[in-house]
């Protein structure tokens, strides 16, 4: 039998831009689904008291009665990756647990939220997304702070360009 169960402090949900590893599996869900899912992904982000040590025994998660059968590790807990929103509307509230056997549930206090963010419906829009490694590390991304600074930079030199004209002198003062 595993260790005591992860203590859950809270729960959210973040859309972000999927990863290159991300784009191959959403063209197969969308092939499979006979639907084009958007070019994002939804990372729930569970934020643990402490992580626990690795071990040979873990703990499988569930959102409800649904195995999530994959999770990884960040600093602050666990999480794990949505491509379909309707995952997420459809399991929106469910209790998140874990289980040793597949057959014990331990409750953690907290259910699954909707989405953060509505997602954007133009490819362009995805490029809005925070970073899925700045999402992990609760940092902004870096992709619109570089545009920002860009287009700051911008701005300056062309305030630099646009000086004050030089009084002339006239003909009569010396």
């Amino acid at each position: 039998m595993p260790s005591a169960p992860p203590k859950v402090v809270s729960a959210e949900v973040i859309a972000a831009q999927p990863t290159d590893a991300d784009k191959p599996m959403l063209d197969g869900l969308s092939s499979e689904l006979h639907r084009r899912l958007p070019a994002q992904a939804f990372i729930v982000k569970i934020q643990l008291e402490t992580v626990p040590e690795p071990t040979g025994a873990g703990w499988a998660l569930y959102v409800g009665d649904t195995r999530i059968p994959k999770y990884w590790e960040y600093s602050g807990g666990i999480y794990f990756k949505v491509f379909d929103d309707t995952f997420l509307a459809e399991h929106q509230g469910e209790p998140l647990r874990f289980s040793s056997d597949h057959q014990t549930f331990v409750k953690t206090g907290v259910n699954l939220p909707g989405p953060g963010r509505p997602r954007p419906t133009a490819a362009k829009g995805a490029r809005r997304l925070p970073l899925q490694s700045a999402v992990l590390n609760d940092t902004a991304s870096t992709r619109p702070r570089r545009a920002r600074t860009a287009r700051k930079k911008v701005a300056q030199a062309r305030a630099r360009k646009r000086r004050p004209a030089r009084k002339r002198k006239t003909s009569g003062s010396k």
